[in-house]
């Protein structure tokens, strides 16, 4: 009774807008729309919204719309769609005659105390159908899990080392000459004995012929004053002949033999400075770039070397261990009694390993006392010759080794500002967080000890949480997760993981106190 309905009729006004879209609804056989626009005015009241609402429930509204203080409504039947004139609003002033929907009491009081109870009653039947159809289950997290590995392990030191020849022979001239020729490869392996440079001999021949005539000469004066003291001899012992000529003679011979040793001294000078002129490797081993050029004057003084030779096969390298490393070294070395020292490493310029170990030859007889190091020296072998003097190495040698060590991947260490943790699974999957102290990374495994704390479950055999180590450390001790095998990725960075640090209020472990996260006394 408190609608009122039109159609196929002129409104009061003589709007036939909503009638037309009705009948073109009618003729398309579209279905209704799926949503509902209701356009209220501020003027409205919560009574006219009631009724409007009954309204729609029981006449199957899909439409509402506001037009110059009217109310339509779009219902669908079974065989048209039609508009309706719910109502116009109180105070229009289009409209002659306003009207309101409070003039009839019952009716807005049912809709009011309708529109109460619909949250109570939507509410009743959505847990009716929500226990029909089962609760969600929470979301349970999946994290990924690993074994605790326990091993021997070796702890590794590493050094920079030097390499240098095992022999460094510096190759200079012994005379002065003029170059004539470089019978060698640059930077070529050499023997020894093998021609390196020719210096012009000719001088160096001249004065050695010229040593051997003076040699010669004093040789034949030598063999006449001889034949003076043989004749001089039986002519004294008859008068013939004075004793001061016999006396003469005799100081003549030992003169003339002093003066022939000279002589044989300097043509075995001229000689060995002849030899010079041929400059020959002294040792086998790698010749450097020659200085020199063909044509130019050497001089024993030069403050060049002509060349280098070095024997760098087996290569020598000098490296600088610290006391205490060196105190270690020595002890593995007692343990395995090598011959040749311990082994060691070697790490080349470019990151790649060398494919042969180098061993120690000597150690310095004192320790620097302001570095607090060591001079080791160490070969390698070096049979490709890749190996150069100059370049520098890094030597990685074993110090020492740690028994039946604890191993865990370095991503799985959570750490907050006092104390780092591992997170482990019990029995039903539920994480628990347990102290530890970490030692050094080795091989990307990271080395720990587990610290006692009361009435931890922890066991050698419980699964630690490497991926998903934040989420499980939340719903420590309250809900299990879902853990699955660890899968490693090459990517993942070896070093401990840091995210873990931003993790600040992370829940403290049980056993432990919040303010003062401490590891638990054994």
């Amino acid at each position: 009774a408190a609608v009122h309905r039109f159609h196929g009729e002129k409104a009061e006004h003589g709007r036939h807008a909503p009638q037309k879209t009705a009948d073109l609804l009618n003729a398309s056989g579209k279905p209704p729309f799926a949503a509902l626009s209701v356009i209220i005015t501020a003027r409205n009241n919560i009574l006219y919204i009631c009724s409007i609402i009954l309204f729609i429930h029981y006449n199957n509204v899909t439409y509402i719309s506001h037009r110059r203080g009217h109310i339509f409504a779009l219902t669908f039947g079974k065989k048209e769609a039609k508009f309706v004139r719910l109502a116009a609003l109180s105070g229009n002033p289009v409209c002659k005659q306003p009207r309101s929907f409070m003039y009839n009491k019952p009716l807005t009081i049912a809709a009011t105390t309708i529109l109460l109870c619909s949250p109570v009653i939507i509410l009743s039947s959505c847990e009716k159908k929500d226990a029909g159809a089962g609760q969600p289950q929470a979301l349970v997290p999946d994290v990924q899990v690993t074994k605790l590995v326990t091993e021997d392990v070796p702890i590794k030191a590493i050094w920079i080392g030097n390499l240098r020849g095992t022999e460094d022979a510096e190759i200079r001239s012994q005379v002065t000459g003029y170059l004539l020729s470089k019978d060698y490869k640059d930077g070529a392996y050499v023997k020894k004995g093998q021609t390196l440079f020719q210096i012009d001999p000719r001088p160096f021949q001249a004065t050695l012929e010229q040593a051997q005539g003076r040699l010669e000469q004093y040789e034949a004066t030598l063999k006449k004053y001889q034949l003076d003291v043989e004749r001089y001899t039986p002519l004294v012992k008859s008068g013939s002949v004075s004793r001061k000529q016999l006396d003469d003679a005799l100081q003549q011979v030992q003169e003339t033999e002093a003066a022939i040793a000279t002589a044989k001294a300097q043509v075995d000078q001229a000689r060995i400075n002849l030899k010079f002129t041929t400059i020959t490797a002294p040792i086998s081993g790698l010749a450097g770039l020659a200085t020199p050029s063909i044509g130019n004057l050497l001089t024993p003084s030069s403050p060049t070397p002509l060349t280098t030779i070095s024997a760098i096969d087996p290569i020598r390298v000098d490296f600088n261990p610290s006391d205490k490393d060196f105190l270690d070294l020595s002890s593995l070395d007692e343990s395995s009694n090598g011959k040749k020292g311990f082994k060691f490493n070697v790490i080349l310029p470019n990151g790649t390993l060398y494919p042969q170990q180098g061993y120690s030859v000597a150690a310095d007889r004192n320790v620097d006392t302001q570095t607090a190091t060591i001079n080791v020296v160490g070969h390698i072998p070096n049979p490709n010759l890749i190996l150069r003097p100059g370049m520098f190495v890094r030597i990685q040698a074993t110090v020492k080794i740690l028994k039946n060590a604890t191993l865990v991947p370095p991503r799985s260490i959570l750490s907050n500002q006092s104390a780092k943790f591992i997170v482990y699974l019990d029995d039903k999957n539920i994480p628990h967080m347990q102290v530890v102290q970490t030692g050094p990374v080795v091989d990307g495994m990271q080395v720990i000890d587990i610290i006692p704390m009361p009435n931890s479950t922890f066991t050698k055999d419980s699964p630690i949480v490497v991926e998903g180590i934040q989420q499980a450390a939340r719903l420590q001790g309250q809900a299990p997760v879902n853990p699955t095998p660890y899968k490693h990725v090459v990517s993942q960075p070896v070093m401990p993981s840091v995210g873990a640090q931003s993790f600040e209020k992370a829940k403290t472990p049980e056993g432990m106190h919040h303010d003062n996260a401490q590891p638990a006394s054994k």
